[in-house]
């Protein structure tokens, strides 16, 4: 027996040491301080600032086509008449084709008949004693100046329909060659001249007689005058 007690001493000192060892290893504390709580490591894509998506530069259509006011052409055919500008006188202007034919007169003295070429919607009218008219015409309306007996006349004139627009009446009164013109207005009113001594490279004028629009008719001097309608639609008076 005395033998084996060496060995028991070595085996019981062992299986101290062990015992020692476990309990050490339980009782020594974690490194994590504490309150410490472990999360899972944020992914690259958490963890990445938001950024937002950039406003598209691609125009998503054509830019628009800018608006540029359409003229009506101008007729072929047509009559204007209106008062000037200012008033004190009107003035009536007829197309036919490339003709054109105008009259501008403040029921007295100063009246004047004008012809013209017309064409591209512009025609300049000329007539006896250096009677001038220049306009640009289109569908609806008629602007331009005239100047007849030295007076000048600015106008924006619209389109009329009969009995409405201009007529004019010649006949020989007494020996002498006469020429009436009338401007017969929407409203109804009219103004005319009329020449007294037509063929004279500077005829006077004086007031004409009222036109009877539903006859065509007017009495001067004791004779009828017939006038005839000037129209750029059937090409009366042309």
């Amino acid at each position: 027996m005395k033998r084996n007690t060496p060995l028991i001493t070595l085996l019981t000192g062992a299986a101290l040491g062990v015992v020692l060892l476990i309990a050490s290893m339980l009782s020594t504390p974690s490194k994590a301080p504490a309150g410490y709580t472990a999360t899972a490591t944020p992914t690259a894509a958490a963890t990445a600032p938001s950024t937002p998506a950039p406003a598209s530069t691609v125009p998503s259509s054509a830019p628009p086509t800018p608006t540029t006011t359409a003229y009506a052409s101008a007729p072929a055919q047509a009559n204007y008449a209106g008062k000037v500008q200012g008033g004190g006188a009107s003035v009536a202007i007829s197309i036919h084709g490339s003709q054109a034919i105008a009259y501008v007169c403040n029921g007295s003295a100063v009246e004047a008949w004008l012809k013209g070429t017309a064409a591209d919607g512009k025609v300049v009218m000329t007539g006896k004693n250096h009677a001038r008219l220049t306009v640009a015409y289109g569908s609806g309306q008629v602007t331009g100046d005239v100047v007849a007996h030295d007076t000048h006349y600015s106008f924006a004139v619209n389109t009329v329909n009969k009995p409405s627009g201009l007529y004019e009446a010649t006949a020989v009164v007494r020996g002498a060659t006469i020429k009436a013109g009338w401007i017969v207005l929407p409203d109804g009113t009219q103004v005319g001249s009329l020449e007294s001594d037509a063929n004279s490279a500077a005829p006077s004028a004086i007031a004409a007689p009222v036109l009877d629009v539903a006859t065509g008719t007017a009495t001067f001097d004791g004779v009828v005058l017939h006038a005839i309608s000037v129209s750029g639609l059937s090409g009366s008076g042309f």
